[in-house]
């Protein structure tokens, strides 16, 4: 038997709990942004890995090709078997029942103050409930750290997020910031969005839709980082509530999120990737001629590969890029012999 995560008492017996509320990400999961569930994709933005991870809700092939603009892998498919952000058997029903008594008032009384609501002209939006709302991001950082690796929060902080939670006090000496994305343009839009986890430390960040997480172990801890826009230097301290008597939150708008996200993406994923593919190309010209690839050549390869896009990166499979730089390699040998 297996002991719940958070209780640590009783048998983890409960199927299906979503680590990150459904109510807030499925919008940018759904294709369209419907609430109707299963058709959408997400990806998770491991900086260690420069090929994005594609997992998918139960979409078949040809949908798959559609949306990723190439045919899936085989593991890929296979993902779009799971169910994204959930787990079987890590908590129990009686704290099932405890993340649903703390997501409902966010979920009816928060929530509607962001995506009901005009914005225009806003760029700090106050609430005065910041145990509900603390309580409600606790949940969703504590229980992403039981399930994602990524997520390597201290023993000790993990501890005090599990006590928070327990007894639903909204512990404000957790410094924490977030920053919501206002998405205008209807529901659809919402799948412009991203879900997922970072590997920073202090802050740790978690992309959740329409609200963006920033979380440090403890005032000590805190740092700027600036992550591509998200924080700056000579405000980043006066939006990380802690201690407080009404929490935060940062407000980007409808053109600043667009930005941010595409800057995310391009920093994050696409650099990444492109040294990625040089140090590929360099591999295989070592070993038909002994020394590194010429500057110029590997330019020449890349934007070979690009395509005229560098966007066109994130469609590559791991496969795909080898065969590429197998056929380009020889193509370019014939030309040269």
């Amino acid at each position: 038997m297996s002991l719940c995560k958070l209780c640590l008492e009783r048998e983890a017996n409960k199927k299906n709990t979503h680590y990150l509320t459904d109510a807030i990400i499925r919008t940018c999961l759904n294709i369209e942004g419907s609430n109707e569930r299963e058709k959408g994709l997400y990806f998770a933005l491991d900086n260690t890995n420069p090929f994005i991870d594609f997992n998918f809700q139960r979409l078949d092939e040809l949908t798959l090709e559609t949306t990723i603009g190439r045919k899936p892998t085989e593991e890929e498919i296979e993902n779009a078997k799971s169910i994204p952000f959930s787990v079987d058997y890590v908590f129990c029903s009686d704290c099932e029942n405890l993340f649903t008594d703390i997501e409902t008032p966010f979920i009816q009384n928060i929530l509607p103050h962001f995506r009901q609501a005009d914005l225009s002209g806003l760029k700090i939006v106050s609430e005065a409930d910041d145990v509900t709302i603390r309580n409600f991001f606790h949940i969703q950082l504590y229980r992403s750290a039981v399930c994602e690796d990524i997520l390597a929060f201290s023993p000790e902080f993990k501890e005090k997020l599990r006590h928070s939670i327990l007894q639903k006090n909204g512990d404000t000496s957790i410094p924490l910031s977030v920053t919501h994305l206002q998405t205008l343009g209807g529901n659809a839009i919402y799948t412009e969005n991203y879900i997922g986890f970072t590997d920073d430390k202090n802050p740790f960040i978690v992309f959740m839709n329409d609200f963006v997480i920033q979380v440090y172990e403890n005032e000590d801890a805190i740092k700027f980082l600036p992550f591509h826009g998200l924080n700056e230097q000579e405000t980043f301290v006066s939006a990380i509530n802690i201690n407080e008597e009404s929490f935060a939150f940062k407000i980007f708008d409808n053109a600043e999120r667009k930005v941010f996200l595409n800057t995310v993406i391009v920093n994050e994923k696409v650099k990444k990737t492109i040294q990625y593919y040089r140090d590929m190309f360099d591999m295989f010209w070592r070993k038909l001629f002994g020394v590194d690839a010429p500057v110029l050549q590997k330019e020449r390869y890349i934007q070979s590969l690009i395509n005229g896009d560098d966007n066109n990166l994130i469609k590559y499979s791991k496969q795909q890029v080898f065969e590429f730089t197998v056929a380009y390699m020889a193509k370019l040998f014939n030309v040269t012999k």
